[in-house]
C-alpha cells in the first residue's frame, strides 16, 4: 500500500513541480497584498464610528510593506472624496461614507505635507455646501408656494423632501458641474504626494 500524504504535502509537491515564482511575480504578489491591506485599513477607518489611528494600523504590518500599504490606504481615501455625500440638504452623511471632514482628517494623518491641498478641499466643500443649501432652500420655498396655492398647509408642508422634487436631480447636476473639475484637480494633486 502507498504512503498517505497530507494536503499540504500534496500541494507542496505540485508547487515544486511548477517551479518557483520569479522575483517579478513575487513583487507583484507583494504589491497586490499591500494594495488590498491598505484599502481595507482605509475602509475600516471610514466605517468605524470610533476614531481609528491610521499610523498605528500601518505599523502593524511589516516595515518593508508599510510604504505600499500607506499609499494604497491614501489612494482609497482620495477616492472617497466625493461631492455626492455633500448633498446640501442638511442631512448627515450615511455611515460608511465617513463624511468629508473625516476623509480629510485621514489623509492628513497619512501625509502631513498635504495641508495646503486639504485646506483647498475644505473650502471647495464649504462652497459646494453653501450653493446646494441655497438651491435646496429655493426648491423648498417654491414647493411650499405651490402647495399653498393648492390650499395645502400645516404640518404636511413642514418637511418637504428636496431630493424628491422632480427638478432636484437636474438642478443638482448643473450645480455640480463647476465643482467637479476643481475636485478632480485637487484629488490629482493629493495623489502625487503619495
Amino acid at each position: 500500500m502507498g504512503e498517505l500524504k497530507s494536503a499540504w504535502e500534496i500541494a507542496q509537491g505540485k508547487a515544486d513541480r511548477l517551479g518557483k515564482l520569479s522575483a517579478e511575480e513575487l513583487q507583484q504578489q507583494r504589491e497586490e497584498r499591500c494594495r488590498q491591506t491598505g484599502q481595507a485599513i482605509a475602509q475600516r477607518y471610514l466605517d468605524n464610528i470610533e476614531p481609528l489611528d491610521l499610523d498605528v494600523e500601518l505599523e502593524k504590518h511589516p516595515e518593508g510593506e508599510q510604504g505600499l500599504t500607506k499609499r494604497a490606504a491614501a489612494k482609497r481615501l482620495v477616492e472617497a472624496l466625493d461631492l455626492s455625500s455633500q448633498a446640501g440638504t442638511g442631512r448627515r452623511p450615511a455611515r460608511g461614507d465617513g463624511g468629508m471632514d473625516r476623509v480629510i482628517q485621514g489623509i492628513a494623518m497619512l501625509e502631513p505635507k498635504s495641508g495646503a491641498i486639504l485646506e483647498q478641499l475644505r473650502q471647495l466643500f464649504q462652497e459646494y455646501e453653501a450653493a446646494t443649501g441655497q438651491t435646496g432652500r429655493e426648491i423648498k420655498s417654491k414647493g411650499r408656494e405651490r402647495l399653498h396655492r393648492l390650499r395645502i398647509s400645516g404640518t404636511a408642508v413642514g418637511a418637504i423632501n428636496v431630493e424628491a422634487v422632480p427638478g432636484w436631480q437636474q438642478a443638482w447636476q448643473r450645480l455640480r458641474q463647476p465643482f467637479e473639475p476643481r475636485l478632480d484637480h485637487l484629488k490629482q494633486e493629493l495623489t502625487k504626494l503619495f
